[in-house]
């Protein structure tokens, strides 16, 4: 949800009782919030203009070329269009969070994200300490707690036709005092599908460690494992629906569509 509190905080930043939206502040808003850009193109659309110091916009519509949400990801294109906004300003301008701002909308916020990850730029993202360490915690989460202690040596992604990647990755394990460690070579093919819009799942596993190739049954378990981790209904808990439109991978590039809905806060 990174990405849709960076824009509310921009929305924030630049709507005020006292001033109209204009294009460019929404622009400067968005830049001071994020890692880096190297392209962007941002469109208010407002009849009578004037309404925006009520709160409501007819359509904000915002295109990216290079644009890290996260530091030392590149994102290839970044592409958001919303429908029309309505926002009690007198609110908005102490929101603090997702929940805060929801307290702000009069209405419900929606609208839709298109993202292009090059396959180059996310392998990059994989050698940079901020996103490797990040990805850790996340498969120290995934595997089953009786899997030692890991540091990540190598980890690359290749992207294939039909949904389809294959990984190589290396990791230096934790011994005993005293003792060298233990280096592994992981191996792994794996495809992928989305369900009913809101999940992710692996359909497909294939795994080596050391040349050796895995069980079925513990691939299916990591399997199980990441199934669980990748459903958007988690979500609607905090009144924010996310549902999947497109996701296509080929050899150079991921390509993805969502939609998005924050409701205003039962409160």
């Amino acid at each position: 949800m990174e990405v849709f509190t960076i824009f509310l905080s921009s929305l924030i930043t630049i709507l005020s009782p006292v001033g109209l939206v204009a294009d460019k502040l929404v622009a400067d808003a968005l830049r001071s919030q994020v890692a880096d850009v190297e392209t962007l193109a941002v469109r208010i659309d407002n009849t009578p203009t004037y309404q925006a110091i009520g709160g409501k916009i007819d359509r904000i519509r915002i295109a990216s070329r290079g644009i890290e949400i996260i530091e030392d990801l590149r994102i290839d294109s970044f592409e958001l269009e919303t429908d029309s906004i309505d926002i009690d300003l007198n609110q908005i301008q102490q929101a603090r969070g997702i929940k805060n701002i929801q307290s702000s909308l009069n209405k419900p916020l929606q609208g839709a994200v298109r993202m292009v990850i090059q396959e180059d730029d996310l392998n990059a993202a994989l050698e940079a300490y901020n996103v490797r360490s990040q990805l850790k915690n996340l498969i120290d989460s995934i595997l089953p707690d009786q899997v030692p202690q890991f540091e990540i040596l190598k980890l690359q992604l290749n992207f294939m036709e039909e949904n389809r990647l294959s990984l190589e990755i290396e990791l230096e394990q934790a011994t005993s005092e005293g003792q060298p460690p233990n280096n592994l070579k992981i191996e792994a093919e794996v495809a992928f599908e989305v369900q009913q819009g809101k999940k992710i799942n692996l359909t497909d596993i294939s795994a080596s460690l050391n040349d050796r190739k895995l069980s079925s049954r513990f691939t299916n378990l990591l399997k199980a494992g990441i199934n669980d981790r990748f459903d958007l209904d988690i979500l609607a808990s905090q009144g924010f629906i996310a549902r999947i439109l497109d996701l296509k991978m080929d050899e150079k590039q991921l390509e993805i569509a969502t939609f998005f809905r924050l409701s205003p806060s039962a409160e």
